[in-house]
């Protein structure tokens, strides 16, 4: 694969951004002087959690708005209380509800499919590459644009095996074509920057793994989303060996990560899950379980069709440069910032991701708009993006677009001085 990682390295992780800044292979994006580390971004979220606790302590709940297309919650009913005072309580009354009817959303067949859930879709793709990936396996990424998420890449890493990445399906046929021949392949249905992957180059992607022998791994986290939007078959129903499902991402359940696939190679998954300690527990699994019954399209939909209507002057605000992200709009960070640049007409002194969590973190102190790169994880994708599900329509495209113009004339004026951003994100 040497051929391979030299060419995605030019597009993929690794490479440099806009600003001739040079990318965390780990993250997809370049470190800086103030986002430097996991560490710096762990004390950002800590920060921005201070920060909804004081809008609330101010306002309640009618002051936040949650812009990030997660819910992460516990629907759990007066009748699952039963279940909960032990272990015991729950084995003795659970019948597999939960997987039987997520096995159906995911176009599965019980003769020939099974699932569990996990503590979170990166912890269910570590225990995939760990058991489906012999040492010094060549794993294959397709993604439409930027690249995976980095629970790909790492779980690989950890399972010994070599991960390379190509952007695009015309990439990924010229890999094959060239002679590269991957033990397996992992297909990102949509990029954490929410881009997609059509449905028909899907298809076509898997067709030339099985053609060639290898396995696929579809990293399928946001189905709820693309199959609400866009009107596609569910991960199983598209042949995946195995496929991991987010009940959290526009879903109404808990942080927590379905995996799914043929019998032959879940059983092995679910058992080297159980040796992790990665399985979830039993108010997950309850949770997860009212998630998926409440699980409700229409409101993804209504959120895209508000998408539609904040894009155009939105995108005329970036430049042009923005674009639909599902139920939800964005500007990748490099065009944030090089948008910042030209507004002021002062070199940056930051980088990409510290420009996108600056934006982020006022939206959350002036106007309650909670998005991802305020609350998120260490890596989550360097990307302004307004998800409207599930409180945009309570906030408003007029109150959506006056304060994205607000915290973009706010970065250009900082855009020099790191020493004011720096209180912004970490103080």
């Amino acid at each position: 694969m040497d051929s391979l990682v030299k060419e995605s390295a030019t597009v993929g992780k690794g490479s440099t951004d806009l600003f001739g800044n040079v990318k965390d292979r780990k993250v997809g994006y370049a470190r800086g002087a103030i986002l430097r580390d996991e560490v710096s971004e762990v004390t950002r979220q800590r920060r921005a959690y201070g920060l909804i606790r004081s809008r609330f302590e101010r306002d309640g709940d009618s002051g936040i708005y949650n812009l990030t297309g997660l819910i992460r919650g516990f629907p759990l009913k007066d009748e699952d209380k039963p279940y909960l005072p032990s272990y015991i309580h729950f084995i003795a009354r659970y019948q597999n509800d939960l997987e039987t009817l997520a096995l159906r959303h995911l176009g599965g067949d019980p003769d020939h499919h099974d699932c569990f859930l996990s503590t979170r879709v990166s912890a269910g793709m570590l225990a995939i590459m760990l058991t489906l990936l012999e040492r010094d396996a060549k794993v294959l990424s397709l993604v439409v644009a930027d690249s995976s998420h980095p629970s790909v890449s790492q779980a690989v890493r950890i399972a010994g095996g070599q991960f390379s990445e190509v952007i695009g399906l015309d990439a990924y046929v010229k890999a094959f074509d060239s002679g590269v021949r991957p033990d397996a392949v992992v297909i990102t249905t949509i990029s954490p920057s929410k881009k997609h992957l059509p449905q028909a180059d899907t298809i076509e992607a898997i067709a030339i793994a099985r053609k060639h022998g290898a396995l696929v791994i579809l990293d399928d986290a946001h189905m709820a989303a693309r199959i609400s939007i866009y009107d596609e078959k569910p991960g199983l129903a598209l042949d995946a060996d195995a496929t991991v499902w987010s009940l959290d991402k526009h879903m109404v359940g808990p942080r927590s990560g379905m995996v799914a696939g043929k019998k032959e190679y879940l059983a092995k998954i679910k058992a080297r899950a159980l040796a992790l300690g990665v399985e979830a527990q039993l108010g997950q699994v309850l949770a997860g379980l009212r998630a998926v019954q409440q699980f409700d399209p229409s409101e993804i939909r209504k959120a895209h069709r508000m998408a539609g209507e904040l894009f155009t002057s939105f995108n005329a605000d970036c430049g042009g440069h923005a674009y639909m992200a599902g139920a939800g709009v964005a500007l990748s960070g490099d065009r944030l910032l090089e948008a910042a640049v030209t507004r002021s007409g002062k070199q940056p002194a930051i980088v990409p991701i510290e420009a996108v969590a600056f934006t982020a973190m006022r939206l959350l102190e002036s106007f309650g708009a909670v998005t991802i790169p305020a609350v998120g994880m260490p890596g989550a994708s360097c990307t302004y993006r307004l998800m409207l599900y599930p409180d945009g329509l309570k906030m408003g495209v007029d109150a959506l677009l006056s304060a994205s113009r607000e915290v973009f004339n706010e970065l250009a004026d900082v855009v020099d001085k790191p020493q004011l951003v720096r209180p912004v994100l970490l103080s």
